[in-house]
């Protein structure tokens, strides 16, 4: 043994190698502690070695850290943090019983600690990691996962023999899911103390594996009120930035009634939000998470607001569907002060709005957009208008300001090519109505002067007011077309009809012999 030992220290790598092989065929503790002793200085081959052997090493290891010196329980602590050992961490736990620290590495403890109980979190997010995780000791991961919430609660229940206390909550809280028996207990029925403690923890802790309980308990039928709080009271960009990324997209019922019984957030309250603080990415999530809640009215309508005016394209989209305790008005000037803006972004996203909000002139400010310089807002534009048809200008077309009429109609010709046909179409539809309707609509669009066989048509429609619309309009063209077109309402049973036709004939007669 002795011999084996001495060999430990001698400059040839190979002879350490056997001795160390030695030693664990042996499973001499005192031998292996004295190997725990030079893991800093082992080659990779034998550090290789006692890897495979992990088990072997146990019982040395644990002397080490309980019974060692300063020079021995540090070594112990690097051993237990380079190879990840997970199953010392109840060990670690039991150093903080009763000061048994105070001559030796509390901080250092207290590191390692952490650093293993955050790897094992990891694990369990993903199982698939092979690296460090793959290693026999996590082959019964669960069983190693329950020991050591059991020592870690052991610990927070026992707290005032203990030292660091808030440490040991915060640790359990990390490794502990909401069903594990650990967790209810400390949670629900431990002493006040002790839930004093994770009431600290839930609310100030920034490791990810606490934040994501809180936002857990919203999964439950009966979410930990303390969770709950946490989640309403906690304003730190941490917590903030977990808990949007963890939203889900479409909140479960469960979800839905736990989040309504949060009902205020502080940071979502009108003096408190700064939303220049959010990622970009985050933003939907926020009007997703203001859905939920039971949020007072002004903070809903200004966080509405900053999103329609700052937030994304996609979060104004999210933001109007929520839109219902705003007034009309206040869209309309959200969006339009999106229309003016100088990024491309927001102004698209402001022209694909126009039609949505209702906003007043909305067809004008369309046809502005089509000739913009920005491809973007053309594009908007044009997908807008891509349902400005001849039925919606019919219907429409009144409610346009005049002067762009003219435009309106080189727009409709643009967009479709058969706009033409669709009107003479239009002119012959059974309904009176329409008839009259196409007819000046197409004189409003000044499109009637590629309509004159339409128009014409209308001249023997058996409707007063038919007929007189079509004299009217084909009075103000000059082609010999459409005068030829007026001829036989000379003769037509209504006075006001034969004047107009008879004037216009007259007129053209006289231009054509000027000396007659």
């Amino acid at each position: 043994m002795n011999a084996l030992i001495l060999a430990l220290d001698v400059d040839d790598p190979v002879v350490r190698e056997l001795a160390v092989s030695a030693l664990l065929e042996q499973e001499s503790t005192r031998g292996l502690v004295e190997v725990v002793r030079r893991y800093l200085t082992h080659t990779a081959g034998i550090r290789k070695l006692l890897e495979s052997h992990s088990n072997a090493l146990d019982a040395a290891v644990k002397q080490c850290l309980l019974h060692g010196n300063r020079e021995l329980q540090y070594c112990g602590l690097e051993y237990t943090r380079l190879t990840s050992d997970f199953k010392q961490i109840p060990t670690l736990v039991s150093l903080f019983e009763n000061n048994r620290l105070v001559n030796h590495q509390p901080d250092l403890t207290t590191h390692t600690l952490r650093y293993l109980v955050g790897k094992l979190y990891e694990y369990f997010l993903d199982t698939s990691v092979d690296s460090v995780y793959s290693r026999s000791f996590l082959r019964n991961a669960q069983q190693i996962r329950r020991d050591n919430l059991n020592a870690l609660a052991s610990a927070a229940e026992h707290f005032q023999e203990f030292g660091r206390p808030e440490e040991m909550v915060e640790n359990l809280l990390i490794l502990g899911n909401v069903g594990d028996p650990a967790i209810r207990k400390i949670m629900w029925h431990s002493n006040e103390e002790a839930r004093r403690l994770v009431e600290k923890v839930l609310k100030e802790s920034k490791h990810i594996g606490v934040m994501q309980l809180i936002c857990d308990f919203t999964e439950v039928g009966y979410p930990n009120p303390k969770a709950l709080e946490a989640i309403a009271e906690r304003e730190d960009p941490e917590f903030i930035a977990h808990l949007l990324r963890w939203l889900p997209a479409r909140p479960s019922e469960l979800q839905q009634t736990n989040f309504k019984q949060i009902g205020q957030v502080k940071w979502l309250m009108s003096e408190r939000q700064d939303f220049w603080k959010i990622p970009q990415a985050l933003q939907t999530a926020v009007i997703r998470l203001i859905s939920l809640l039971e949020l007072d009215l002004v903070s809903k309508k200004k966080a509405q607001k900053w999103m329609l005016q700052n937030g994304t394209t996609e979060a104004k989209e999210a933001a109007i569907g929520i839109l219902r305790n705003l007034d009309s008005m206040e869209v309309t000037e959200m969006v339009l002060q999106s229309l003016d803006s100088e990024d491309p972004v927001q102004q698209a996203w402001a022209t694909c709005q126009l039609r949505a909000q209702h906003v007043p002139d909305a067809i004008n400010l369309l046809v502005d957009k089509i000739d913009s310089p920005v491809e973007e807002v053309r594009a908007a534009a044009r997908q807008e208008l891509s349902s400005f048809d001849v039925d919606y200008v019919l219907e429409h077309y009144e409610e346009f300001n005049p002067l762009v009429y003219p435009a309106v109609g080189k727009l409709l010709q643009k967009l479709n090519p058969k706009c033409i046909l669709e009107f003479s179409r239009a002119m012959a539809h059974p309904l009176r109505k329409r008839r009259i309707q196409a007819a000046r609509c197409a004189f409003s669009l000044k499109i009637h002067d590629q309509l004159i066989p339409a128009l014409a048509a209308l001249v023997e429609d058996s409707d007063d007011l038919v007929r007189r619309t079509s004299a009217e309009i084909l009075a103000t063209l000059p082609d010999s077309a459409a005068k030829q077109a007026l001829i036989p309402l000379i003769t037509d049973g209504n006075t006001r009809i034969r004047e107009i036709a008879i004037k216009v004939l007259k007129v053209h007669r006289n231009s054509e012999n000027p000396g007659n």
